[in-house]
């Protein structure tokens, strides 16, 4: 008799646990089916961003700068630079108008004291030549002539000219004809530390693509 008192008790005990849990086990089922559909859609992923194509005369804009391509021109040379291309290249010399999105002075190839920013120099410039190889290092200057270094202070617009040395032979030709030819513009983060006598350095570090300028014309 005691037995089946237990057992009885036992019964009931486990029904009631079941009861209770019942709730939660659902929950817990409708989350999972959730969370599987989530990441079979994608959701963990990484994110991705398709850099926009940007044709002449108008403006891509990055955490650190607005670049638009004006005009695009081939030559062998440029006087007022004491520029010239080797035999068996052209440059190509694109003008563009920059504008600092930041609150200091940024330079386009040579930094300003304690600000870094490797737009058109290092490894991984921010405006870098795509769709044909450059035979060597881009040169920048203002588009009215001068030959000091480019600085770019905080909100001003300055329209500047960018060449680079290129191949002169059909396999250029042929990329420019395809319209395959263009500037990527990359975004920029911001790094800063502290250095002698505690002065601020900071350097822009290149990020992700933000947008593709187009150049037109052909060599």
């Amino acid at each position: 008799m005691a037995a089946g008192v237990r057992d009885a008790a036992a019964d009931a005990t486990r029904s009631l646990f079941s009861r209770r849990a019942a709730p939660f086990w659902v929950a817990a089922v409708a989350i999972i089916a959730v969370a599987a559909g989530f990441i079979g859609f994608g959701g963990l992923a990484p994110a991705s961003r398709t850099p926009a194509v940007i044709a002449t005369g108008d403006v891509a804009r990055t955490s650190l700068y607005s670049v638009a391509v004006l005009e695009t021109e081939f030559t062998d040379a440029v006087e007022s630079q004491f520029l010239e291309a080797e035999p068996g290249e052209t440059l190509l010399v694109v003008t563009v108008r920059l504008e600092n999105l930041s609150d200091t002075a940024v330079g386009v190839q040579h930094s300003p004291d304690r600000v870094e920013s490797r737009m058109l120099i290092g490894s991984e410039p921010l405006l870098e030549l795509a769709g044909v190889a450059a035979t060597g290092a881009a040169r920048s200057w203002r588009a009215d002539g001068t030959r000091r270094a480019v600085v770019l202070q905080p909100g001003v617009p300055a329209d500047v000219m960018i060449a680079w040395p290129i191949a002169d032979d059909d396999a250029t030709a042929a990329a420019f004809a395809a319209g395959a030819v263009r500037i990527d513009a990359y975004d920029a983060v911001e790094q800063s530390g502290q250095v002698i006598v505690s002065a601020a350095n900071i350097t822009w570090r290149r990020a992700e693509l933000r947008a593709q300028l187009e150049l037109e014309g052909a060599p």
